[in-house]
């Protein structure tokens, strides 16, 4: 199958419904690799009302716990930054767990935003203010939030 077909099906399924199904395929077409890079992959997600994009997410998680690898975790990191700024917060908590674990690493403003989300519902575990320490040096935001969460620790 060439990356425009996996495309095309990718496109097909979004269409339908068939989020599970969708979540597989962008996969298999990142794991085929193509020229164009994840850009075509993302304009049907893109597009995508809250609910199903949310949907889409969650599957592509159940992928990554499925499967994993470096495609999973391209596919997801390029479908983060998509998400609206006020998830679930076990949707969240699930996207730090991601983002804790991942080789692939997250813009920066999507990594502050769900800690953000995240210390709205909680403190942060322990391995997210690792990893905001290691990464605040991208963001004067970040940098705030890092030491929100300390002080929050702390209390």
């Amino acid at each position: 199958m060439t990356y425009a077909e996996h495309v095309d099906q990718v496109t097909a399924w979004i269409t339908s419904g068939d989020l599970d199904a969708a979540a597989a395929g962008l996969v298999a077409a990142r794991r085929a690799g193509g020229g164009a890079g994840l850009r075509p992959l993302l304009e049907p997600v893109a597009g995508l009302p809250r609910p199903q994009l949310t949907a889409l997410v969650h599957a592509l998680l159940r992928q990554r716990r499925a499967h994993g690898g470096w495609p999973v975790d391209s596919v997801l990191g390029a479908v983060c930054p998509l998400l609206p700024p006020d998830l679930p917060p076990d949707l969240v908590a699930e996207l730090l767990t991601f983002a804790v674990d991942s080789s692939y690493d997250l813009p920066v403003m999507t990594l502050a935003g769900l800690v953000a989300q995240q210390l709205r519902h909680g403190a942060l575990p322990p391995a997210v203010l690792a990893l905001m320490e290691r990464r605040k040096r991208e963001s004067l935001w970040l940098r705030e939030l890092a030491a929100s969460a300390a002080a929050r620790a702390v209390r």
